[in-house]
């Protein structure tokens, strides 16, 4: 009797247990990132195509191109011409983003679908000069790459439409003469200090 008892009871202790593995791994996979994200956005001064794509559970990485259009005398632009010129150039990126409080919204019974939620990422870019347009052969732009840990959120609200702020500070590099120029670029620097805010809008595709 005692041992058919405890045969019960190890069996019992056993579906118990596995049951509980079960609903733990279940949660895991229901918080878990979005295999692949493709989208656009649009916010001030740009607008660009994306994709994030699951390299685990909590970690992404996101491609971006675009273009970022710029003003004068903002954001490495110079221009010796009226202040009515367009310039714009092509945005390349690279980030590998941490979304790091995944399962708190879905404890919280909040939305984690389409990879919404805080992330930590570093945002790589890239902006050159031979890949720019502009009405006035006068501006230019420096060719560099920013290198910024950011923080940032994104949401979804309905079946595509998304959202998304951040804000980082990290350096630039320049990878042509033309900081070692007369002008707003004359220090001769051949990097800086770089902040980079996002505020856009978009939908996923």
């Amino acid at each position: 009797m005692k041992t058919t008892l405890n045969t019960f009871t190890l069996i019992l202790t056993l579906i118990v247990s596995l049951n509980l593995y079960a609903q733990i791994s279940n949660n895991d996979k229901q918080v878990s990132l979005e295999k692949s994200i493709n989208g656009f956005q649009t916010g001030f001064l740009g607008i660009w195509l994306y994709n994030e794509s699951r390299l685990s559970h909590t970690f992404a990485l996101r491609s971006q191109i675009g273009i970022d259009f710029r003003l004068e005398g903002v954001g490495q632009f110079e221009s010796v011409g009226p202040n009515d010129d367009f310039y714009g150039i092509l945005h390349l990126s690279l980030a590998p983003r941490w979304y790091y409080n995944l399962k708190n919204r879905f404890n919280k019974a909040k939305s984690v679908k389409r990879n919404s939620g805080n992330f930590i990422e570093l945002f790589v870019v890239g902006n050159f000069e031979n890949l720019s347009f502009t009405n006035n052969e006068r501006i230019r732009s420096l060719d560099q790459i920013k290198f910024i840990p950011k923080w940032g959120i994104r949401r979804t609200v309905g079946k595509h439409f998304v959202y998304e702020a951040g804000i980082g500070f990290g350096y630039e590099y320049y990878l042509n003469e033309t900081s070692r120029s007369v002008g707003i670029f004359g220090s001769g620097s051949k990097g800086n200090f770089s902040a980079d805010i996002h505020l856009r809008i978009g939908l996923d595709l």
